[in-house]
């Protein structure tokens, strides 16, 4: 690239910052870089330079201008003014956060027309805050505003900090409007520094200023006024907006009145505005909407209801507007502090149809798929959500096989319904509404035909449940019910070899089986999206099924089959317990940059009606989400070892551990990369003649767990990511001896390519 510059032209191949402290941010310094170097492909080749001197030779075209501005890159050449405006900046910048008269300068090396920038900082001792006071002459604003003091972000001994300064006067004014100030602004906050101590100390004080108004007495004249706080007079709801008519004739008003149990049994009135029948009922809205009337203005309630309405997925415009309330409608005499709220909902259109083909890897075997559905938003005027899909896929059998080219053949349909509240014989009023409820029901159905080994499958299933809201990092799902019917005609040769075998479990995924239970999952996540920070996402399932049958037929000694166990409809129900628990911890640091470190446990216990966990119930390591050095289904149980001729069935556990640790980073524009490392396996609980060493134990467990490693690359375009994660096995448990480590063994060919659709976790 440097042959092509002239005389007195430098590429700029890095921007470096020396520092005395590491009290201050070189990342936070580096953004104030007036010019960054090209951005270098694997820290070796600048892809980018190249493509965007590939379009600048020859005759210019459409084609070769859409490679130097969307592809390419233009270098950048050192402006040495530009280093003396980002040294400036930066100087700026440590004034802000206490470290001022700091020295700054910068050193540039020049060699084969490349330039290196050095930026050079001593910083002075920083000025710390010695007393921050507060001067609020407003008594009843001054109480609110203590209300929050242990929120403050300004804090004795600490250092000086402009910015933080801002962000304190952001969360005041924030507490203050959520307090039903409507109409206070940051700008009444004035911060007043002293720092003449002359010892490196300032005293803050906070002042928070009072409006000033015309004076009515003499002309010419102002005068200082409190601060007026508002209350929400009328709710007024306009579910058919539309901003293109330009008429604002209302054919109809509608006043719903509610008594809230929480309150008081105090009355809430919510007047509903129409041009025509709405289909749309009006409780599905109001118990959406936080604003209430006769309530102090608060800015939170605002978000919550757009938030709210927006997850009924019924209008494609919200907006919520506030104007000074009246005595009646189109006067011009005032309510004194109140507010009239208008939610203005412009409706969307309540269905649709989609369809799509996909490309399908399953364990290696590579398949396509096509999928049709249908969804319909309000199909019972209250806002449900309807779904039905149908599908159709076909999948090749991975390295050949007895069963020809298609392996599996699968057909099916599901439908579901989602209603926004609870359907409990409550009223919803009675309900907080800030649970955010909602009710799903399902139903599917799935036919699988499969060569190698050769069955045919039915797979009916369906569940009922409840979705709430604790708080905005607490989530629950409760399906009091869920069930599942499998039955399986297999052919007579896979029969006889499915009667050769000794393990239960085998045989269950193959034999007619039903799973009648229920499932609750408690979800936790503390990320703010709009801030990068560190952050936990915790999901923790627990699982049972077959408890109340079992009581059932226990008592009123229900016959038993000739296993000993009891059946429903002549089909044998399963009798569990399975809790498992995902931990996951995002360290995220610079721009892009993160480790993430990723735990999974769990465990099944069957009893009772059940010597052995379903098969879908069952724990399989392996795959592209999971242990990523070999395929699904590969690894494991415990140390043993699966000689594919005589064994193909899958290798299940009744309990897993996992740990996964990813270091993700970006490489070039959309284009990231991770580097990553899995460690698990699963287990038996009992002895199995068809799977020796598949059985935990506490004192060999450790020595069993597989480890692999590998490099990923990600395709991130936001709205979607392509994932391919190539993995190689170094710990393998099934390898005979002591000697497990995998190194001097590995081949081209142990490496498992994962792809996949968004990332691993």
């Amino acid at each position: 690239m440097t042959k092509y510059l002239t005389e007195g032209e430098y590429l700029l191949v890095k921007n470096k910052i020396e520092i005395n402290t590491k009290k201050v941010s070189t990342d936070a310094l580096a953004g104030y870089y007036q010019q960054t170097p090209n951005h270098n492909f694997l820290g070796l080749f600048r892809t980018g330079n190249a493509i965007y001197t590939i379009g600048a030779k020859g005759k210019d075209t459409k084609f070769k201008r859409w490679l130097r501005t969307k592809i390419g890159s233009a270098p950048v050449i050192l402006d040495t003014g530009l280093v003396s405006i980002s040294l400036k900046q930066m100087g700026l910048y440590l004034n802000n956060i206490g470290y001022f008269n700091s020295t700054l300068s910068d050193t540039i090396r020049y060699k084969k027309k490349k330039a290196w920038v050095i930026y050079r900082i001593q910083t002075t001792r920083p000025y710390t805050i010695r007393n921050l006071t507060w001067s609020i002459t407003d008594s009843v604003m001054a109480s609110f505003v203590f209300l929050d003091s242990s929120k403050c972000l300004i804090t004795r001994n600490g250092n000086y900090n402009a910015y933080t300064l801002d962000e304190e006067r952001t969360r005041i004014t924030t507490a203050l409007v959520n307090h039903g100030y409507y109409r206070f602004t940051s700008n009444y906050i004035v911060f007043q520094v002293d720092s003449t101590l002359n010892t490196r100390q300032m005293d803050i004080t906070v002042e928070i200023l009072n409006p000033v108004v015309p004076c009515l007495e003499e002309f010419g004249m102002v005068m200082e006024s409190s601060h007026r706080r508002y209350k929400v007079h009328h709710v007024y709801l306009f579910p058919q907006f539309d901003y293109q008519r330009r008429d604002t004739i209302v054919n109809d008003t509608v006043v719903k009145t509610y008594n809230d149990p929480f309150k008081g049994r105090k009355s809430i009135t919510y007047y509903f505005l129409y041009h025509s029948k709405s289909k749309l009922r009006q409780r599905i809205i109001t118990q959406n909407v936080m604003i209430e009337p006769n309530t102090w203005y608060n800015l939170k309630d605002i978000d919550q209801t757009y938030s709210r309405l927006s997850g009924l997925q019924n209008f494609k415009f919200i907006n919520i507007d506030f104007e000074d309330a009246r005595l009646k409608p189109y006067e011009r005499k005032e309510w004194p502090d109140q507010l009239d709220c208008q939610i203005k909902l412009a409706k969307a259109s309540s269905q649709s149809i989609s369809w799509s083909t996909d490309g399908t890897n399953s364990a290696g075997a590579l398949g396509v798929a096509a999928n049709v559905g249908y969804q319909n938003r309000n199909i019972f005027h209250g806002a449900q959500l309807f779904k039905v899909t149908l599908s159709a896929s076909a999948q090749m059998q991975a390295g050949g096989g007895q069963g020809g080219l298609l392996n599996t053949l699968e057909f099916g349909g599901n439908a579901s319904i989602t209603f926004p509240q609870f359907l409990i014989p409550i009223r919803q009023e009675k309900l907080p509404k800030s649970f955010k409820p909602k009710t799903t029901l399902t139903i599917g159905y799935n036919f699988q035909q499969k060569k190698d080994p050769d069955y045919n499958r039915h797979i009916a299933n369906g569940s009922f449940g409840y979705t709430w809201i604790q708080n905005s990092k607490l989530s629950h799902t409760l399906n009091p019910i869920e069930l599942m019917l499998v039955k399986v005609f297999p052919s007579p040769e896979f029969t006889a070899k499915l009667d050769s075998l000794k393990d239960k479990r085998f045989k269950n995924q193959y034999t007619d089986h039903m799973i009648a239970g229920l499932k609750y999952t408690l979800t936790f996540s503390n990320q703010n999206v709009s801030k990068q920070r560190n952050f936990f996402y915790i999901r923790s399932n627990f699982e049972t099924a077959g408890n109340l049958l079992y009581g059932i037929d226990n008592l009123f000694r229900a016959p038993k089959n000739d296993l000993g166990m009891y059946t429903l409809f002549n089909i044998q129900y399963a009798q569990y317990v399975r809790p498992d628990l995902d931990f996951r911890f995002y360290n995220q640091f610079g721009k892009g940059f993160s480790l993430v470190y990723r735990f999974y446990g769990g465990i099944g216990i069957p009893y009772g009606n059940s010597s052995v966990l379903p098969f879908e119930k069952a724990f399989i390591a392996g795959g592209a989400n999971d242990m990523r050095g070999w395929r699904m289904g590969d690894l494991g149980p415990g140390s043993f070892h699966n000689d594919t001729v005589s064994q193909n069935f899958g290798q299940l556990g009744d309990l897993q551990l996992q740990l996964q640790v990813e270091y993700r980073f970006p490489i070039y524009s959309f284009f990231k990369g991770a580097l990553f490392t899995d460690i698990g396996n699963v287990w038996l609980l009992n002895d199995s003649p068809d799977l020796p060493g598949g059985t935990f134990h506490f004192d060999s467990f450790l020595g069993q767990l597989g480890m692999d490693v590998g490099i990923g690359f990600r395709f991130d375009f936001n709205f979607f990511i392509f994932r391919l994660d190539p993995a190689i096995p170094i710990w393998v448990p099934s390898l005979p001896g002591n000697d497990k480590w995998y190194f001097s063994k590995l081949q081209l060919k142990d490496i498992i390519w994962n792809f996949g659709i968004g990332y691993p976790f």
